[in-house]
């Protein structure tokens, strides 16, 4: 059985610290990893990973955006990892 690795950056709303955000997200079943970077025009987003087995997929972005405080969540990658 192999390992499925998810990485995702997701966007705060307005008016929400991120550094609160990112530890939310870390507080998510199967985060891997998850840390404030900076973005564009000055703004800050959050990339996090994910790991499970590949039989039991999981839908992160759907878990993601349903932390409040989160604006918007792209998947940047999907893939084995082992």
């Amino acid at each position: 059985m192999g390992k499925v690795l998810t990485l995702l950056r997701i966007s705060p709303d307005e008016g929400v610290d991120v550094n609160e955000l990112c530890e939310r997200v870390k507080k998510i079943e199967d985060c891997n990893s998850s840390r404030v970077e900076d973005y564009v025009f000055g703004t800050k987003i959050i990339k996090a990973s994910f790991v499970c087995d590949d039989k039991a997929a999981k839908d992160f972005e759907e878990i993601v955006r349903g932390v409040e405080g989160v604006s918007e969540v792209q998947v940047e990658e999907v893939g084995l990892i082992s």
